[in-house]
């Protein structure tokens, strides 16, 4: 008979599974290698260029002239080759850019493109010939010694032919080319995010090697052109749409009330940009028995707007938020066409969510006399809109 004997001591208990630490991925310092921007200028111009015939095709428009045909003339571009840029010249100057004196540089270029010039009679095509036009600008840069041409990076992004006219004496057309270029002035930098400039490290770690009899130099990168690139952001932004009647203002020298209707169309810092700001202002006289004879009204367009001042106190007017722009224009008289340069003043406001808003806006003449002024308090909600830009500013940066 078999004997079962007792198991003695203890059994251990499967081991409790662990989970495998995650690998970080933590925010920490970092020194990045990036093409720092100095300047980026877009412009867009046109230029003409006579450009002669070449003999077979001449000898067929002669013909077809003689016949009494009709001759017409198109240009296009050839996908290939592309058009070109170069820099010929650079010359540096010191120029006021906002009370500052800054050292610039005065970058010539030379632009080149291959066209295709197709020539019709009556319709039917007669002859065509590619053929290269050139012209060259002259554009002020931030282009801080000892950044040079290579540092100039030229792009046109987009090019259009239209031929002027018909055939020109003496066999030559006549072409009409537009460009847009894209200029950028960048150089090589280490950058530590966030956003300056970063050293790299000493060579402070051992290494079976004697220690240099002798210390590198710094790294000093080009100093930025402040008053000229990046421009500054804006705090905020305005977009009115507005048409009020029977608004009550003062014009003249001195002034005297008139009444009349108000219209405001403006873009204040699109995309938060001041260099984009636009705006108009009419005013439309209701011609009523008053001081001033005649028709008042005018049109005022800027030929400078100021980055804008946010306000959220307007005194004697309960307001939200708002901004005030200022700068100089041009006035236009409507029923004689007489024009003056004027200061101006323009403040748009927010009340409380539903009521009217707020249109402040003043004229000035040369001499400081105040030539027009206008408050307008009743302006529908929906017409005029302020909001805030969020800029580096406004981000609280906190470390752990």
């Amino acid at each position: 008979m078999n004997q079962v004997k007792p198991i003695k001591g203890r059994q251990l208990p499967t081991p409790t599974p662990t989970a495998t630490p995650p690998i970080p991925n933590n925010l920490q310092p970092e020194c990045i290698r990036v093409n720092k921007v100095y300047d980026w200028v877009v412009l867009a111009n046109s230029y003409r260029n006579k450009v002669a015939l070449p003999d077979d095709c001449r000898a067929l428009v002669d013909a077809a002239i003689r016949a009494g045909q009709e001759i017409t003339i198109s240009c296009v571009e050839p996908v290939a080759p592309g058009p070109t840029c170069n820099v010929v010249s650079i010359r540096r100057e010191s120029i006021v850019v906002g009370g500052t004196t800054v050292r610039v540089g005065v970058v010539r270029f030379v632009f080149g493109a291959t066209v295709l010039v197709r020539v019709f009679a009556d319709g039917t095509p007669l002859c065509e010939f590619t053929t290269t036009v050139q012209f060259d600008q002259e554009v002020v840069l931030c282009l801080p010694e000892p950044l040079d041409e290579n540092n100039v990076v030229c792009r046109i992004s987009a090019l259009e032919c239209n031929p002027v006219g018909n055939v020109l004496l003496g066999g030559m057309v006549q072409l009409d080319v537009i460009v847009c270029v894209e200029v950028q002035v960048e150089a090589e930098v280490k950058l530590e995010v966030l956003a300056k400039f970063c050293s790299p490290r000493p060579n402070n770690i051992p290494v079976p090697s004697p220690t240099p009899s002798f210390r590198c130099p710094p790294f000093v990168f080009p100093p930025q052109c402040p008053p000229i690139f990046p421009v500054a952001n804006c705090d905020c932004q305005a977009s009115v749409n507005a048409l009020v009647p029977s608004v009550g203002v003062s014009i003249g020298v001195p002034l005297v009330a008139a009444v009349g209707t108000i219209q405001l169309i403006a873009d204040i810092c699109p995309v938060c940009d001041p260099s984009s700001s636009s705006f108009t202002f009419n005013f439309f006289d209701n011609i009523l028995p008053d001081a001033l004879p005649g028709d008042q009204s005018f049109s005022f367009s800027p030929t400078s707007i100021s980055s804008p001042t946010c306000i959220t106190v307007l005194p004697g007017i309960a307001i939200v938020t708002g901004l005030t722009v200022t700068g100089t224009g041009v006035r236009t008289f409507t029923a004689t066409g007489t024009q003056d340069t004027l200061t101006y003043s323009l403040t748009v406001a927010e009340t409380g969510l539903g009521l009217p808003d707020v249109i402040l806006f003043t004229l000035t003449d040369p001499a400081g006399v105040l030539v027009f002024s206008a408050t307008v308090t009743v302006v529908p909600d929906e017409q005029l809109l302020v909001a805030d830009c969020v800029t580096f500013g406004d981000i609280v940066i906190t470390t752990p």
